[in-house]
């Protein structure tokens, strides 16, 4: 089942896969991306928000003990993920934030909506896998000053620099990296330009030949040549000594 993107439901789709069978969670479940202003059906989307009481039991339960399961959520429902963290064996470790100077971004009072939470847990409670730094170390605040070179128009993409960095941070070579929301396939790609193995789950038929295409293009590029550069605009960082 490895190197695909699998068409379904993801609560579905991951009951089929082994327990402990995958080395990394990377995802960006459903909050935002399906609400249509205006009224009709769940217009709200809280079908899909609320799908993560029933999805993250079972990333854990398909996830490695003391692997890391790394979650991109939005700070208006913050809470909402923890809630549905209790009773998994997923532990709260750190976030890391992606603040969008550019693009659009709802007002709360005297504030814009402009800053991402990404939330990195661990799966138990003992020592957590911990791989080999292996490029410059980092702030845990990416800036994302101007839109992605590769734009596949999904409105939740994020940079493929920050999926690059989890999947080389927080796995091996060789590793699963699984993405039960993968959306546009950015972890997915990432996960494949860094020899790591992947699984994806989507429930809409054309954003999943979206990312199909989208690896297929990557892995192309990275065969043709090793510093082909697969159009992600690279994410503002500044230099820390340590």
């Amino acid at each position: 089942m490895q190197n695909q993107i699998i068409h379904g439901e993801a609560f579905e789709e991951l009951r089929k896969l082994e327990t402990a069978s995958v080395d990394l969670v990377i995802t960006d479940p459903p909050y935002k991306v399906s609400q249509k202003y205006g009224g009709g059906v769940d217009a709200d989307n809280l079908s899909g928000v609320a799908s993560i009481l029933r999805t993250l039991p079972e990333i854990s339960r398909v996830l490695k003990p003391d692997r890391f399961c790394v979650v991109c959520y939005d700070n208006r429902i913050f809470p909402f993920l923890f809630e549905a963290v209790k009773g998994t064996r997923l532990v709260y470790r750190k976030s890391v934030f992606l603040y969008r100077r550019w693009g659009i971004a709802n007002r709360w009072v005297g504030w814009m909506q402009t800053t991402d939470p990404i939330c990195i847990f661990v799966n138990g409670y003992d020592k957590p896998f911990a791989p080999a730094i292996q490029h410059q170390v980092k702030h845990d605040c990416y800036i994302k000053a101007s839109p992605e070179k590769e734009s596949t128009g999904h409105p939740a993409q994020k940079p493929l620099e920050l999926m690059e960095d989890f999947v080389l941070w927080l796995s091996n070579v060789g590793d699963v990296v699984l993405d039960p929301y993968c959306g546009s396939g950015t972890s997915l790609v990432a996960a494949s330009k860094h020899a790591r193995n992947w699984i994806g789950i989507e429930r809409e038929p054309s954003i999943v030949e979206m990312a199909r295409a989208r690896i297929r293009a990557a892995e192309n590029a990275v065969a043709g040549s090793t510093s082909a550069n697969t159009g992600s605009m690279p994410c503002q960082q500044q230099s820390l000594d340590f």
